[in-house]
């Protein structure tokens, strides 16, 4: 994954769930190479967990692109587009939505594609429909599954089961990291309050977006961010990067205080 002329870096995720992915796509912004273009995709929320935590069962793809885009004006932005992607799961010809195309067409202009995806693999999966040699010019980075098994136990597998299927039997060269994996980044409520809070007015925001937890949610000590483990791997950021290759399944490579010190940071010396 090493950046270089001719390198599209896309970002999928279910922005409009728990805001750990917004939290983790500041980052990735913040740590992307000066001469690296990038795509950021939204993909569906599982409906039941939308309708427990109130929201549109039918628009949360839609949700998830309001708080991606406002989240690139707050960073002033502007060579960073995002699309929306299917307001559904599965594999149905209704899949072949705005993002999915723009994922297999902008990946053909490049020599090389990371995809980092913090959700269900729903656009993925339908990008590859659209252009089946996707498989062979991009390399996917993926939260999903348990350490054992990428098709049990976890949100992001069990949400889209068939599209999960489909991506891995492409071929695509895949980087997984399971929910034992991205559970251990945790940090404290107090940091959030205190340190994310304090860093730039991008901090303030996300912090109020981490602590603004639905009624059926009780606020702990301290916050998973489990979409921070993408980070590392934003092509040719060598500081974090765990030196993991294709076929990995990621365990214990990642380190937490490390990759929040480096977030804070980075929005601090972004507001100065």
């Amino acid at each position: 994954m090493t950046e270089g002329p001719g390198e599209l870096l896309i970002v999928d995720n279910d922005f409009g769930g728990d805001p750990d992915g917004l939290v983790s796509l500041a980052h990735i912004l913040l740590r992307r190479g000066p001469e690296a273009s990038v795509l950021v995709t939204t993909s569906p929320l599982d409906p039941g967990l939308a309708e427990t935590a109130g929201a549109d069962p039918a628009a949360t793809a839609s949700h998830g692109l309001h708080l991606a885009e406002h989240l690139v004006e707050l960073m002033g932005l502007n060579d960073v587009r995002v699309i929306p992607g299917a307001e559904a799961t599965g594999t149905t010809t209704g899949q072949l939505n705005p993002a999915a195309r723009a994922i297999a067409g902008e990946s053909a202009g490049f020599e090389r594609t990371t995809v980092l995806c913090g959700g269900p693999l729903t656009n993925v999966a339908a990008a590859l429909r659209l252009d089946p040699s996707l498989a062979g010019r991009a390399t996917l980075v993926w939260v999903g599954g348990t350490l054992v098994d990428a098709g049990r136990g976890e949100y992001n597998s069990q949400t889209d089961p068939a599209a999960a299927a489909e991506v891995q039997a492409s071929g695509m060269p895949l980087v997984r990291i399971p929910c034992e994996e991205y559970t251990r980044m945790s940090v404290s409520v107090d940091a959030v309050k205190n340190d994310l809070a304090a860093a730039s007015a991008v901090g303030s925001w996300l912090a109020e977006r981490l602590l603004d937890v639905p009624p059926f949610v009780q606020l702990g000590a301290t916050l998973i961010l489990g979409d921070s483990v993408l980070v590392p791997f934003v092509p040719a950021f060598d500081a974090l990067a765990p030196g993991v290759a294709a076929g990995t399944v990621v365990h214990h490579h990642v380190n937490p205080a490390r990759l929040w010190g480096d977030l804070i940071q980075g929005l601090a010396g972004r507001a100065g």
